[in-house]
């Protein structure tokens, strides 16, 4: 059964997207804070309520709708019963509620947010407004299991689930409510401004950014589809209704003086079933005392046939006579037969469990693991964490999770987990990824690209075993939005032809009436284009002035992205590059993954697009040694993961189209060309020097060099981005930008040197001539780049001043008097161009270089492979044997958010000044912080002062009455 209250909002096809002329790529919201995630690159931060709360809220801004509460029951929150607004409260339940409300209320104005609480959970509880569920209190105690330490004031909760320990479980929750003591200040919301029902106000952002989080954690919890919470406010309340796309909320309304809705809200929700609540009903949580759980024990248990993994350990040939406990044909499960089908889907019926005993015949090959995969399923088997089966593919192929690897830190989006999972059906260990992904046309799921590559033998990527799309699972806020938005647009237009007919004499009605539509489907058109264009940032600020001024809709145009619910599962279960022991295995995987960039690239004309940290791993395998008869060496292979926004692009030239009005991605590993020409598409250079960017990463965390604060460096290079002028923009760091232009990788102030060993005696000659050859292609393309920059403008500003001189009579009579100029190329140093030459064709050539895979390709194969011979005949560099050390960001104090914070505040704050309007009347709503002068300025000494405090002083201190008042 779908959990959405309305088929007829959702859509059962994918969205078809139609970007404007002059959009090829889908473009990224650089500003959402997600984008800055370490945990993508496999750094988890330990939970820091004081930071992750902030970038939730960063993160959640411009995913809320407005409703009014009648509008909500009507069109939010449809069960298949009867409607909300027909759910007729007893009496007696009114009158009693009536009754202690007021006296809640009788003595003091704005009694404490533990009364109010405690008033409400009493009513709940003893009127019997929820038959079959509990309200319980868990203010001032978190779950054991929750490192966030979310302490939610109180939830409901169905049958006895109901905690008596006062801590929330997250397991079981099925409605949160929060409370606050009353006021404007504490509101999350706004109704009266429908372009920004988010207020930026500190409190009110706060109470807004904690309630998001829990709606994460629960979602983290559970499976779901979407959730309900309640809001109360002083005498106000608020429903609200979650998703991966945004919020549904209600406008507020006073329940001391009418409790009538809420309590019909109370009374209705209990009604409704598991998946009209949000439940998602293909994970089914496993229940102590179950087979599956037993299963799942066994399987995680030591096993003397698990593997060693390191590379060139020696493991025993597999003798395919023999069988381990982890063989299909060994376990204690039946295998299922073609003739007992039917008595199997009997027992089905009978017995929930039965799916375990669909056990699939032995193929013959190695039954044995990897220990350390067994090691991380047996840690995901966290006590009192829920545990699930979920059913993956359109054949509902079940699998036996645990708590999950990875999850995604922000509610709205993708909100991707990935697990160590148990194939119930091979009893073999799988990594099962569990996501949202964008719902349009054109928009291939993951599991399609690893399809399409499979049958390329030597290509390192996942092996694709089981995905699919789970039926029925769409996000409603998206699509919801955009109705509402398109049902007043129209009552917009309709309302100002009404205007027209009834200013003008009757003679003209027609006349007027006709030009009037014609100018409002002008608008609209236009207005559609802006809506596009607002999501993706490539805009005109004066068409954006003028959209915005005539918008009476009372709801922004935002794109709320819509999101279909996705699985899929692969075969192997992969390292982290962190595992990496030397440099000569860490430049061979990144060619490993190179490599499979490059046949994507060359037989499907597929671009990766989100060439990142965590999307490299290691997949350890078996092959002969013809050294050791009997006997498998462990080898390690590069795999490159995560296609998900992966797309087909033309080699020949041709125009691309943009599929979605947005994209996410890895902003520490995006090229300096990418971000600065955004949101023009991708292109194969872009992904080589994503490469080499992660390629740095893992270098300066796991080699010698004379990098003195590698957590300093990263946020220097990888986390720092610059606000730019203009809204949403934003340039690379300082740091990276240097690094490509000038072709030399500094460290404060001195080149950065590798070494074999940490001795530091003896430089690492051979990848030290790797990265300077990377480096040298980069400086050649970025000169080239600046070389097509300086001539689109200088051509730009001529023809400017050709227009512009053209009228000028006067000026056209000076220039006859005057003898005609040594034409030479303009130099227009106010632009920025002091002294800008023309490439050489060799500086051409190596900027080629990057066009293609296949040289860069050629220069890591014959350094790995072939000993450098310096000039002077000395001995050939050796890559040395183990060279890596223990990880410098792990347990190194690195935390990056409170920069990306810094960041967000600075950017918020440069908006507000351009949106200014200096020469007029100061803006009706008082800036935060003044920001004078010119804004580039500013941003650099921003980032720079947020990471100073915190790599070398600490967090920055908030200034004294006195600093303000000079300030």
């Amino acid at each position: 059964m779908s959990s959405f209250p309305d088929t007829n909002v959702v859509p059962l096809q994918p969205i078809s997207h139609t970007p404007t002329a002059t959009i090829e790529s889908s473009p990224h919201k650089h500003e959402k804070a997600n984008n800055h995630d370490p945990s993508k690159h496999g750094l988890p931060l330990p939970d820091a309520t004081k930071y992750d709360r902030k970038i939730q809220g960063a993160s959640s801004m411009g995913h809320t709708v407005i409703v009014d509460f009648s509008e909500f029951e009507m069109e939010v929150m449809v069960g298949s019963g009867r409607r909300p607004h027909r759910i007729p409260v007893p009496d007696a339940n009114d009158k009693m509620v009536r009754f202690a409300f007021k006296q809640l209320y009788a003595k003091n104005e704005r009694p404490l947010e533990d009364h109010i609480a405690e008033t409400m959970v009493n009513v709940i509880n003893k009127q019997g407004l929820c038959k079959g569920y509990t309200a319980a209190l868990s203010r001032y105690s978190y779950n054991i299991t929750d490192t966030s330490k979310g302490k939610v004031d109180a939830a409901l909760y169905r049958g006895g689930r109901a905690p008596d320990d006062g801590r929330p479980d997250w397991t079981h929750v099925r409605l949160y409510i929060e409370f606050k003591r009353g006021g404007t200040s504490l509101d999350p919301f706004d109704d009266d401004d429908g372009d920004s029902p988010e207020p930026t106000a500190a409190k009110r952002a706060a109470a807004r950014s904690q309630i998001t989080a829990y709606t994460r954690t629960t979602f983290l919890y559970q499976h779901r589809n979407a959730l309900y919470s309640l809001f109360v406010n002083g005498q106000e309340f608020r429903v609200l209704r979650w998703d991966r796309s945004g919020v549904v909320v209600t406008k507020k309304l006073n329940y001391v003086e009418d409790p009538t809705p809420l309590l019909r809200f109370l009374i209705y929700f209990a009604r409704l079933s598991d998946s009209e609540q949000g439940i998602d009903v293909t994970a089914t949580l496993l229940t102590p005392g179950s087979k599956a759980l037993a299963l799942m024990a066994e399987f995680a248990e030591d096993d003397p046939s698990d593997m060693p993994y390191e590379e060139d350990d020696l493991v025993p040939a597999w003798d395919t006579t023999k069988s381990t406990s982890t063989s299909a044909e060994a376990s204690n499960e039946p295998q299922a037969s073609s003739s007992s089908s039917r008595k199997g889907k009997a027992r089905a019926k009978k017995d929930p469990e039965s799916y375990l005993d669909d056990v699939e015949p032995s193929d013959g090959s190695d039954p044995r693991v990897f220990s350390y995969v067994r090691k991380r399923f047996r840690e995901s088997l966290v006590a009192d964490w829920p545990h699930y089966k979920l059913e993956v593919g359109p054949e509902k192929r079940p699998f036996l999770v645990g708590m999950p690897v990875y999850f995604s830190s922000s509610m709205f989006g993708r909100g991707t987990r990935g697990y160590i999972a148990l194939d119930v059906q091979s009893r073999r260990f799988v990594f099962l990824k569990d996501s949202w992904r964008p719902f349009y046309e054109g928009v291939e799921p993951e599991g399609h690209y690893l399809q399409m590559m499979s049958s390329e033998d030597e290509v390192s990527i996942p092996r694709l075993l089981v995905h699919g799309d789970v039926q029925g699972d769409f996000t409603f806020t998206a699509p919801y939005a955009q109705q509402r938005y398109n049902k007043l647009r129209a009552a917009h237009r309709e309302a100002a032809l009404e205007r027209a007919r009834a200013g003008n004499p009757q003679s003209n009605a027609g006349a007027t009436s006709s030009e009037s539509a014609q100018e409002e489907e002008s608008r609209g058109k236009k207005r559609s284009s802006d809506h596009l264009d607002d999501a993706g940032e490539a805009h005109d600020e004066e068409s954006d002035a003028e959209s915005n001024d005539d918008d009476e809709t009372g709801l922004e145009s935002r794109y709320f992205r819509h999101y279909t619910h996705y699985r899929i599962a692969v075969k192997d279960v992969c390292l982290s590059f962190a595992e990496i022991k030397s440099s000569a295995q860490l430049v061979t995987m990144i060619y490993d993954c190179m490599s499979a960039h490059h046949i994507a690239y060359r037989d499907h004309s597929l671009l990766h697009r989100d060439i990142s940290a965590g999307n490299v791993i290691i997949r350890p395998t078996l092959v002969d040694d013809p050294q050791n008869p009997g006997m498998k060496k462990v080898m390690w292979n590069g795999v490159l993961t995560d296609w998900e926004l992966a797309k087909v692009v033309p080699k020949d030239g041709s125009q691309q189209r943009a599929r979605q009005p947005e994209r996410t991605g890895t902003w520490q590993f995006m090229s300096v060309a990418y971000v600065k020409y955004h949101p023009a598409p991708v292109t194969v250079a872009d992904e080589i020097e994503s490469f080499f960017h992660v390629l740095l990463f893992y270098a300066v965390r796991l080699l010698n060099h004379n990098i003195e604060s590698v957590p300093a460096f990263v946020v220097a290079y990888f986390d720092t981005h610059v606000p730019k002028k203009g809204r949403g923009q934003r340039t690379c760091s300082d740091l990276k930008t240097s690094t490509m232009k000038t072709g030399e990788l500094l460290s404060n102030s001195a080149i950065v040197r590798f070494y074999v060993d940490s001795s530091k005696k003896i430089l690492h000659a051979a990848f030290e001539s790797l990265l300077a050859t990377f480096l040298r292609c980069f400086r050649a393309r970025y000169k080239v780049a600046l070389w097509s920059d300086y001539v689109k403008q200088t051509e730009q500003s001529r023809l400017a001043l050709l227009q512009q001189n053209s009228t000028s009579t006067s000026h056209a009579l000076r220039l006859r008097r005057l003898a005609p100029p040594t034409l030479r190329p303009l130099h227009f140093t106010a632009a920025g161009f002091p002294s800008v030459k023309e490439p050489s064709d060799n500086t051409r050539m190596m900027a080629a270089r990057l066009d293609d895979h296949t040289e860069m390709l050629n220069d890591i194969w014959h350094c790995v492979s072939t000993p450098v011979m310096p000039a002077d005949g000395s001995p050939g560099f050796q890559w040395p044997r183990a060279d890596a050390v223990a990880d410098r960001l792990s347990n190194s104090g690195y935390d990056p958010r409170p920069n990306i914070l810094a960041l967000e505040e600075l950017e918020k704050n440069i908006k507000a000044h351009e949106s200014a309007n200096l020469d007029g009347p100061p803006p009706l709503k008082k800036m935060k912080t003044s920001v004078s002068g010119s804004v580039e300025p500013q941003a650099e000494l921003a980032v720079q002062r947020a990471t100073d405090g915190i790599l070398t002083r600490g967090p920055l201190k908030k200034r004294d009455r006195k600093g303000k008042a000079r300030a």
